[in-house]
C-alpha cells in the first residue's frame, strides 16, 4: 500500500512520459536492445573479473572495470523485469495486451482475469453491455440480445470485438484515463484478490425503447432504420436485420453458414442504390448551383443517345403494364418534379447544372470518407464510403444516371438520413455521433439556410401531395422522400423512405430501407410511420 500511496505523488503528466518506448510497436526493439546489453555488459563483467594479475602484466588491476558496467547492468536488467511485472498495475492502459491475458492465460491468480470493461449504457442509463465474473473468468453479457447487436458488437474470448465493444475499447478498461488518483484506486482494486476492477461505463446516445421498436417493426424483412437527432447528430438508433445474438456467438456465423451476412451492418456499411431519395441530394446542388425554371418531361423519357435506353417516369411503366399509354407531366418545375418524384426531369436536370455541383455536393455530405460514430479514429464502428462513379460532362448518361440514384450509385442508410438531417438543419452537415459526451462535429455545408429552407417545405409537399401522403401524421408534420430503387434481374427493388421531423422545428432525422420491398410507399414507408406514431404517443417528439 505505501507504494500505491507513493503512485499517486506522480504528477499526472508523467504518466504517458514512457508510452513510446514501451508501446506494443515499440517493446521488441527496446527490449532486444536492452537484453544485448546486459549479455555484453555481464560478459565484460565477467571477463574482467577472472582475469589474473599475471595476465595483465602484474600490475595487480587486472580484476578491475569501469564502474559504470554495473550500474548499466543493473538499469537493464530492471528494465527488463520491470516491463514483464510491471502489467499487473499499469497493464490496465494495453486492453489489446489484456484482452490477450483474459484469453490466453488460465493461471487463477492472473490479475487480467480481475479485469472488467465498464457498462455501455443507453441515453437514460440503461445497461446495454455488462461485465459479469464466472467460473471461467469475465465475460460479457447483452441483456437485449439481438436488438442491439450490430451497433453495440460483442466481446468473446474466441471471436473477438466488434461495434462499439470494439471502437470504445481503450475506453471502457479505462486506459483513457490520466488521473493519478483514479489509477491508483484501480491498482488498490488489482492488488485486492476480492475485488473485480471495473471501467469506466461509456453513456451512449441510443434509446432502448426506439431501438426495440424499430427492430420489432421490421419484423423479419432484411434491411436498416436510422434515427438521428438533428442538431447534434447523436444516433438515436441504429438497427439492421437480419441480426445475431452476442450471448450465443457460434462458429457457422462467422463462417457464412447462414447465408443471409447477419454480421453485415447494414445501415453503416450495407451498399443499396438509393433510388429517389438520392434526388434529395441533386435538388440540393440545383439550388446551390442557381437552377430556376421547369424542364420539360415527355412521355417517350430522355435519354443523351439513342445508344442508351430513355430513362422514363414510373408512371410510364404503370401505364403501359394496363395497356394504356402515358401522356408526360409536360412542363415542370424543381418542387413539382420533387412531388411526383419524375425521372425524366432529375436526369435532365443532372445533366444541365453537370458534373461540378453534384460532386461539391457529396464532398460537402463526407460520402467520400469513411465517417468515424465514435472518438477512436481506428476502430471498426465506421460509415463506410459511398460507391459513386466519377462524373464527367463528356459522360452525360452517367450523370443522368446518377441524378435518379441508379447506375453506379450505392450508399448506406444512415448517408441518407445524414442528408435529411442536413436540410433539417439549414443546410450543415453534422457527423453522426455514439458518444452521448462527445462534441458536435459539423463536416461540412451542403447547401445555404435559405437553400434547405426551400428544399424542407418541398419535401413536407411531398408527404402532402405525393408519394409520401401514407406518412401524413395529423399532430406531426412530416417531411420526407419515398425511393424504389432497381436492383437488376427480377428481383423486386429496394424500398426507402427518409424524412425528417417536425417541419418547423426539426428534432429527428430518419431513414428506413427494405431489402427487396418494391415500393418506397408500401413497404419502408408504413416503418417509419408506426415508429414516429410511436414516438408521438410516448411523449418524444412534439409538433
Amino acid at each position: 500500500m505505501h507504494g500505491v500511496a507513493l503512485f499517486c505523488m506522480i504528477p499526472d503528466p508523467a504518466l504517458p512520459f514512457f508510452d513510446p518506448v514501451f508501446t506494443d510497436a515499440a517493446w521488441p526493439h527496446v527490449a532486444l536492445v536492452l537484453r544485448w546489453g546486459v549479455l555484453v555488459l555481464g560478459a565484460v563483467v565477467v571477463f574482467r573479473l577472472v582475469r589474473t594479475p599475471e595476465a595483465s602484466g602484474g600490475s595487480g588491476k587486472g580484476g578491475r572495470f569501469p564502474r559504470i558496467f554495473v550500474p548499466l547492468a543493473v538499469v537493464c536488467l530492471v528494465a527488463i523485469a520491470g516491463r514483464q511485472a510491471g502489467w499487473q498495475l499499469f497493464g490496465r492502459r494495453n486492453p489489446q495486451f489484456v484482452e490477450f491475458m483474459q484469453r490466453y492465460d488460465r493461471r487463477e491468480f492472473n490479475p487480467a482475469h480481475r479485469v472488467r470493461a465498464g457498462k455501455i449504457l443507453d441515453r437514460n442509463g440503461r445497461v446495454l453491455a455488462v461485465s459479469r465474473v464466472t467460473e471461467s473468468g469475465v465475460r460479457r453479457f447483452y441483456p437485449y440480445g439481438p436488438v442491439f447487436s450490430h451497433v453495440i458488437g460483442y466481446n468473446h474470448p474466441v471471436y473477438g470485438l466488434s461495434g462499439l465493444e470494439s471502437a470504445a475499447r481503450e475506453r471502457l478498461l479505462g486506459r483513457e484515463l490520466r488521473n493519478t488518483r483514479q489509477w491508483a484506486e484501480l491498482g488498490r482494486e488489482l492488488l485486492d484478490r476480492e475485488t473485480y476492477a471495473e471501467g469506466p461505463h461509456l453513456r451512449t446516445t441510443l434509446d432502448l425503447a426506439l431501438q426495440r421498436r424499430a427492430w420489432e417493426l421490421l419484423g423479419n424483412r432484411r434491411g436498416a432504420v436510422v434515427v438521428l437527432e438533428v442538431e447534434s447528430g447523436a444516433v438515436r438508433a441504429l438497427v439492421s436485420r437480419p441480426e445475431f445474438d452476442p450471448n450465443r456467438l457460434y462458429s457457422g456465423v462467422f463462417e457464412g453458414r447462414t447465408g443471409e451476412a447477419p454480421l453485415l451492418n447494414r445501415a453503416l456499411a450495407g451498399q443499396y442504390p438509393p433510388g429517389s431519395v438520392f434526388k434529395v441530394l441533386v435538388a440540393a446542388a440545383a439550388l446551390r448551383a442557381n437552377f430556376q425554371g421547369t424542364l420539360d418531361t415527355p412521355p417517350e423519357g430522355f435519354t443523351t443517345s439513342p445508344a442508351n435506353p430513355p430513362i422514363r417516369d414510373h408512371e410510364y411503366y404503370s401505364a403501359k403494364r394496363k395497356g394504356q399509354s402515358w401522356r408526360g407531366r409536360g412542363q415542370i418545375d424543381l418542387s413539382e418534379a420533387l412531388v411526383h418524384s419524375s425521372n425524366v426531369f432529375f436526369a435532365r436536370l443532372g445533366v444541365r447544372i453537370g458534373a461540378e455541383p453534384l460532386e461539391r455536393a457529396v464532398q460537402a455530405m463526407g460520402w467520400n470518407q469513411p465517417i468515424p460514430l465514435s472518438r477512436n479514429t481506428e476502430a471498426t464502428l465506421l460509415a463506410s464510403p459511398a460507391r459513386l462513379p466519377d462524373l464527367r460532362d463528356d459522360r452525360p448518361y452517367d450523370i443522368a444516371q446518377f441524378s435518379i440514384g441508379q447506375g453506379e450509385v450505392l450508399v448506406s442508410p444512415l448517408q441518407i438520413a445524414m442528408l435529411c438531417a442536413a436540410v433539417a438543419r439549414e443546410g450543415v452537415v453534422v457527423a453522426p455521433r455514439l458518444d452521448a459526451e462527445a462534441p458536435v462535429r459539423p463536416l461540412g455545408r451542403l447547401c445555404s439556410v435559405e437553400e434547405a429552407e426551400t428544399l424542407k417545405w418541398m419535401m413536407y409537399k411531398v408527404v402532402q401531395e405525393g408519394t409520401g401522403r401514407g406518412i401524413r401524421i395529423r399532430e406531426l408534420p412530416v417531411a420526407g422522400k419515398t425511393g424504389t430503387a432497381q436492383t437488376g434481374g427480377d428481383r423486386p427493388s429496394h424500398s426507402w423512405f427518409a424524412g425528417f421531423t417536425p417541419v418547423s422545428r426539426p428534432q429527428w432525422a430518419f431513414c428506413v430501407l427494405v431489402e427487396h420491398g418494391g415500393y418506397g410507399s408500401s413497404a419502408a414507408l408504413p416503418v417509419a410511420r408506426e415508429l414516429l406514431q410511436t414516438a408521438l404517443d410516448r411523449g418524444e417528439l412534439s409538433p
